[in-house]
């Protein structure tokens, strides 16, 4: 069971790296991530009630709140990557976030393992090959995005990873008392920023309201996929689960390489390969 449900964590989170972006394109991005984000908020007021854990500690919320901005930060910088550059440079580097909670870790006194070592250094070398050019050839144009804007966009998404780090590492010492209480403060933080940045630029003007429904399906499925991954947890070996979790930018690979029709060259692929592997062995307990 611990099996069957990391790995439809792997699956929810993967699916909703492909399908947010997707959706980016045509409605605008602030909506979309406050009405996924929104849908969350409410589902972990539920849990949170049904639970019945008191009210943390403040440590434990200013904590959450950080994890919060760190989220909206990863968020709004991976889908600004996904515009500009394919999905299959963009998501196993945005996933690279999993390496920041290391690094705390160790700055912190704890000890690093041979795998989290071999994970940095795959990852990092892998985010080199596919951040390059070919050696006296421009890239060839189904590597790129049409804007021509790749190496923007392994920038971005290099960002959304550190981002996504800051949330990872947060969340650790947010859920210390109780853990619903920290996803539904993260989520509470994350949408103050979003919803600010969506009334300033306008998002909110001319909603179609039928589109809604649809515009929720990401942050569903992240939700669905944090649900699946803390039941993991409880049911098998945390250094099987974590691992079998952290698989998503193969789901979100796959997809953009099979329907969108992608190309890498072959240093390219290789990057991604070296980066994917990476993150499985920072994930490693």
């Amino acid at each position: 069971m611990a099996v069957a449900l990391a790995l439809l964590t792997s699956l929810a989170y993967g699916l909703s790296n492909y399908i947010g972006p997707r959706l980016a394109r045509d409605a605008p991005l602030y909506l979309l991530l406050v009405v996924g984000q929104g849908c969350s908020l409410v589902l972990a007021g539920v849990v949170v009630v049904g639970f019945g854990d008191p009210l943390p500690p403040g440590d434990d919320l200013a904590y959450a709140a950080l994890a919060g901005l760190g989220n909206a930060g990863g968020l709004v910088l991976l889908y600004r990557a996904a515009a500009i550059g394919p999905l299959s440079v963009v998501m196993p580097i945005g996933a690279l976030g999993a390496a920041v909670p290391v690094v705390v870790g160790v700055a912190g006194g704890d000890g690093v393992t041979v795998l989290k070592v071999a994970g940095m250094v795959l990852a990092l070398a892998g985010v080199v090959l596919v951040a390059r050019r070919p050696l006296g050839a421009a890239a060839p144009a189904a590597v790129v995005s049409p804007s021509g804007h790749k190496t923007g966009a392994v920038v971005l998404a290099a960002g959304s990873a550190l981002c996504f780090g800051t949330f990872l590492a947060a969340m650790g010492p947010a859920a210390h008392d109780s853990a619903p209480w920290a996803v539904l403060v993260s989520r509470m933080s994350l949408l103050v920023i979003l919803v600010a940045l969506a009334t300033r630029l306008g998002a909110f003007r001319n909603v179609a309201v039928r589109t809604l429904p649809l515009l929720a399906v990401p942050g569903l499925l992240l939700f669905s996929g944090t649900l699946a991954y803390a039941a993991a947890t409880r049911e098998g070996d945390l250094s099987v689960v974590s691992v079998l979790g952290s698989l998503f930018p193969v789901v979100t690979v796959a997809l953009a390489l099979a329907l969108d029709r992608e190309r890498l060259s072959g240093p390219q692929a290789l990057g991604v390969a070296g980066t994917i592997a990476g993150v499985v062995l920072l994930s490693a307990r």
